[in-house]
């Protein structure tokens, strides 16, 4: 029990394949990122019990930070909460807690019975003679609230708030200082089977829509390709990703190790790149999906920008419904600049399609490490510097922590 108000702030990002975790304070007036843990969600024990295997990965991501002295905020993912834009007559301000859960019980598809409603006032606005207030609604029903609870118990960890990792990724970007006045920006946020597109305009969050695309889509392409195995592919994917930013030209897929087991024995139901959704295991990878017999020789090796050519055009497809539906049918304003997080998102080829087929010509990778944000020694922080995108969510956790305590 803490008897003496923290004041330091943990953010606890819990992911299907991994936790991080990014213990922060406050010195000279700015945000200091003191620690960083990392942990991998143990595959062969998350079928038997998912619980446990994701508390012993908090609890191994939050060895060695100062747990008993932070206030602990923990996520919820953005694909199990409903987020809501409600525009509230001004007149109603006196009561404005019975404005909300009225609007609440027409635009959440669920029983108010069966959620927990929260919600905030995100800004005053003008429209025609009468003034409106925008507030920002979230919905959570009480299993998905009761499913990270059991977690933290598991792991014996005491938990303060638990927020959003998609709308965590606006207080990161104000954290590092990524928002500029009076533009539009899209922050992408690439998972394993699904990506998240916060849109925020003017530094206020505007709009969240899940897309159906997610980093197994390349893993897949990969694997499909050179018939490999989950293990195989997804190093050939991790490989491109450590490549510097504006690198060569991706080399040829190398040649494949004999594959050790069938694709289609495979589960890809693993997110090694940093998720923002649950993890389905993707189709059975069979000799005629991959339009070869068994035995048949191999194709010959192909450049990983073709392989992976046909996989960015349904991300970029899926994104710029996304897209039409904010600029035309919302805010008739364009997307200014996107900021790409999640554990793939130095992938250059990403970047290239956003700039090549939406015509936004500004797009950036964050990196919490080049930002307004101190950081401790290398060695305190080293999982954020070789992952820095990666650690988005929990950076935007840790700063509303901060902003609370």
């Amino acid at each position: 029990m803490q008897f003496t108000k923290p004041k330091r702030a943990i953010g606890l990002d819990i992911g299907t394949h991994s936790v991080k975790a990014v213990q922060m304070s406050r010195s000279g007036g700015r945000l200091f990122v003191d620690e960083v843990g990392y942990a991998v969600v143990n595959r062969d024990l998350i079928n038997a019990d998912p619980v446990m295997a994701h508390a012993n990965a908090v609890s191994e991501a939050l060895a060695g930070l100062s747990v008993t002295k932070s206030a602990i905020i923990a996520d919820l993912p953005g694909q199990t909460v409903v987020i809501r834009y409600p525009r509230i007559s001004q007149s109603a301000q006196l009561d404005l807690e019975s404005a909300v859960e009225r609007e609440a019980g027409q635009s959440i598809p669920y029983d108010l019975a069966e959620v927990y409603l929260d919600w905030t006032l995100l800004e005053e606005l003008k429209e025609g003679d009468t003034n409106q207030l925008k507030i920002l609604l979230v919905a959570a029903k009480h299993e998905v609230i009761d499913s990270r609870v059991q977690i933290m118990n598991a792991a014996e960890v005491q938990f303060s708030v638990l927020g959003v990792d998609s709308l965590a990724l606006a207080d990161a970007a104000e954290a590092c200082d990524l928002l500029r006045s009076g533009e539009t920006v899209a922050m992408l946020n690439v998972g394993l089977t699904s990506a998240s597109i916060h849109f925020i305009k003017n530094g206020v969050s505007n709009f969240i829509r899940d897309v159906a695309w997610g980093a197994r889509e390349l893993v897949q392409a990969i694997a499909k390709e050179r018939r490999i195995d989950y293990e195989a592919a997804q190093k050939v994917l991790q490989d491109l990703v450590s490549e510097p930013m504006g690198g060569a030209k991706p080399a040829p897929v190398p040649e494949p190790e004999p594959v050790k087991k069938p694709v289609s024995d495979v589960s890809f139901d693993d997110d090694p790149f940093g998720e923002a959704g649950g993890g389905s295991l993707l189709d059975p990878l069979d000799d005629e999906d991959m339009g070869a017999k068994p035995g048949a020789a191999k194709p010959a090796e192909t450049d990983l920008s073709s392989v992976l050519s046909g996989s960015l055009s349904r991300m970029v497809s899926e994104i710029r419904r996304s897209f039409d539906y904010y600029e035309h049918q919302l805010y008739e304003n364009p997307v200014d600049r996107v900021i790409l997080t999640g554990g793939v998102a130095r992938l250059s080829l990403i970047a290239d399609a956003i700039r090549e087929e939406l015509g936004v010509e500004n797009v950036e990778v964050a990196d919490p490490a080049r930002s307004g944000l101190r950081l401790g020694d290398n060695a305190a922080v080293r999982h954020l510097l070789d992952s820095p995108s990666q650690f988005m969510v929990a950076v935007g956790l840790a700063a509303r922590g901060m902003a609370e305590l």
